[in-house]
């Protein structure tokens, strides 16, 4: 049925852009989150921008208005989480032997940060284009404001694979862009997730991500070329606080075969409420409430 689901949207989309235009299409790499996604636009097209400095980005593309004129469905898969559960599905015994500490445990440390293994997105908003003007590196330099509505039917907890319709809704305002000198990318978004299976909590939360690169070196580089990933869900009717993530990033930018790369090492902490999860699966955990968090990572 959720396959339908997302065929009926690609019909549609598609249909709509034989009478708007051509979609525009667009890929995404990453060893933590890879998505390929279509933008149909309602109107004559991508509003032009100035990509000015980071925080003055952030204050524009605030101003642009919430009525939609495109949408992007997007689909996604988080490949190290996957490989993650693969590990623990192939030996549990491995998988246990990974506990270092308490709160360390070298599998997980190294491939949590999502609670789903792949997703299926629609968003509907603005889009503005920082390039225009601009010497740009890549596909990534567009700024996103709108609604994301996203689902799948597997969760993760701990590793394992557990199925559940999922539903989660937000207001996101998101951009990327990439030029000679930098690349960045941020993300601020507040919503909701709501979860078939009643042994996981459903949630409301807020978040923000902020990931820099400087090619070039300037006296605040070494600070500025970093990220910073913060969420804090918090349980839906009462609002008791379920589990906080944040994640601190260093940037190291390099070039191999007159490719642009960076090598990026991050820590992070984690924390989980035990009324996350109720009932079997609350018999099942095997880590702490607390738990830390290392994201070795190569960014293309």
């Amino acid at each position: 049925m959720r396959l339908l689901t997302v065929l009926a949207l690609l019909v549609a989309l598609q249909s709509s852009a034989q009478a708007l235009g051509k979609p525009e299409y667009e890929l995404e790499l990453d060893a933590y989150y890879t998505a390929a996604a279509m933008t149909v636009a309602f109107s004559s097209g991508v509003a032009a921008g100035q990509a000015d400095e980071e925080f003055s980005t952030y204050r524009n593309l605030t101003r642009k208005a919430l009525i939609p004129k495109f949408a992007i469905l997007e689909a996604s898969v988080n490949p190290l989480p996957l490989v993650g559960a693969a590990y623990r599905a192939a030996s549990e015994d491995l998988y246990r032997r990974a506990k270092v500490t308490p709160s360390l445990n070298w599998i997980d440390a190294g491939t949590t940060g999502f609670e789903e293994p792949y997703a299926f997105a629609l968003f509907l908003g603005n889009v503005t284009d920082f390039s225009r003007g601009l010497k740009t590196s890549g596909h990534k330099r567009k700024g996103y404001v709108g609604y994301l509505t996203s689902f799948g039917n597997f969760h993760i907890m701990e590793s394992l694979i557990i199925p559940d319709n999922w539903v989660e809704t937000e207001a996101k305002i998101k951009g990327d862009l990439a030029t000679e000198k930098r690349k960045m990318s941020f993300s601020f978004r507040v919503g909701a997730k709501l979860h078939a299976n009643r042994e996981v909590t459903d949630t409301v939360y807020f978040g923000l991500r902020r990931d820099r690169i400087d090619y070039v070196k300037t006296p605040l580089s070494t600070l500025l070329s970093s990220g910073l990933t913060y969420r804090a869900d918090f349980r839906s009717g009462d609002l008791r606080p379920m589990s906080h993530f944040v994640m601190l990033e260093k940037n190291v930018p390099f070039e191999w075969h007159a490719k642009k790369l960076t090598f990026s090492m991050g820590f992070g902490f984690q924390w989980l409420a035990k009324e996350k999860y109720t009932g079997t699966l609350a018999l099942r955990r095997l880590r702490p409430e607390s738990r830390i968090l290392i994201r070795p990572n190569i960014k293309f």
